[in-house]
């Protein structure tokens, strides 16, 4: 059966002349399918941004091939794509002359008709601010709000945008415990309703709790590809982020790291 997402030998690295190019992924190939929720991990510089930003098409890879439901990733109109695929980035400017509900709305872009929001737009915003526990907000400028309000904000456009496969870049940054939880809990209930999430994160604990599968990226190419349990019965791959990481289980058997 095809997957639904195929990356396939992709390269990229910035830089056009000789001297001045500088590698950051390195021909990184994996398959993700419908129902995963996938951990991306990585020490800072690893790729994992650059990674998410070719499979969404912001960036372009220098060799190599993205693939979606067997269908190459250039060979799909951008509203098409759009209405697959959405991507929240690791940083979006603070000061978009926006409302809340307008930023979220914007989500359904790829769904509207000539720009007209009809009233399942509505009811899909709606849904996803609730979700996102920032309804409250929807009448204030985004500029106004604080760092975690924001990142619920944008976290709702990706789920308003309603496509089946979700890249998300540190999700919960800016976020308080509780929020944090709950953001990985709904990508966890996206996952399970038959969506791909992949989530870039530097939380190893929230990926171990969440996540069916971590994609582990060193020098630009995967590492460690390996289910949750499997990370949990051999730790080795904890040594790519630090020697001081160590595994426990909890009382509920699940996964820990600490460190020391």
């Amino acid at each position: 059966m095809t997957a639904l997402l195929e990356v396939e030998g992709v390269s990229f690295s910035y830089g056009n002349r000789a001297v001045d190019v500088r590698p950051i992924l390195n021909k990184v190939s994996f398959r993700a399918g419908e129902g995963e929720f996938v951990a991306l991990l990585g020490i800072n510089g690893s790729g994992k941004s650059t990674l998410l930003d070719v499979i969404s098409g912001f960036r372009t890879a220098s060799n190599g091939e993205v693939k979606l439901r067997g269908r190459a990733q250039h060979a799909w109109k951008r509203r098409e794509l759009a209405q697959q695929l959405s991507h929240l980035p690791q940083s979006i400017h603070a000061d978009l002359p926006f409302t809340a509900e307008q930023l979220v709305g914007m989500g359904r872009y790829p769904h509207t008709d000539r720009w007209f929001e009809s009233g399942e737009d509505h009811r899909r915003i709606r849904a996803a601010m609730e979700r996102t526990s920032c309804w409250m907000h929807r009448h204030r400028a985004f500029r106004s709000l604080s760092g975690g309000e924001r990142q619920r904000v944008l976290v709702a456009a990706c789920l308003a945008q309603d496509a089946v496969a979700l890249l998300l870049d540190e999700p919960s940054t800016f976020l308080d415990i509780e929020q944090q939880l709950h953001c990985f809990s709904i990508l966890r209930d996206e996952a399970q309703s038959g969506k791909l999430c992949i989530a870039a994160t530097h939380d190893l604990n929230l990926a171990l709790t969440y996540c069916t599968r971590l994609i582990v990226l060193a020098d630009g190419a995967i590492a460690h590809d390996l289910s949750t349990e499997e990370a949990h019965r051999d730790k080795s791959w904890l040594q790519l982020f630090s020697k001081r990481l160590d595994m426990a289980t909890t009382p509920a058997g699940s996964p820990w790291v600490w460190y020391q």
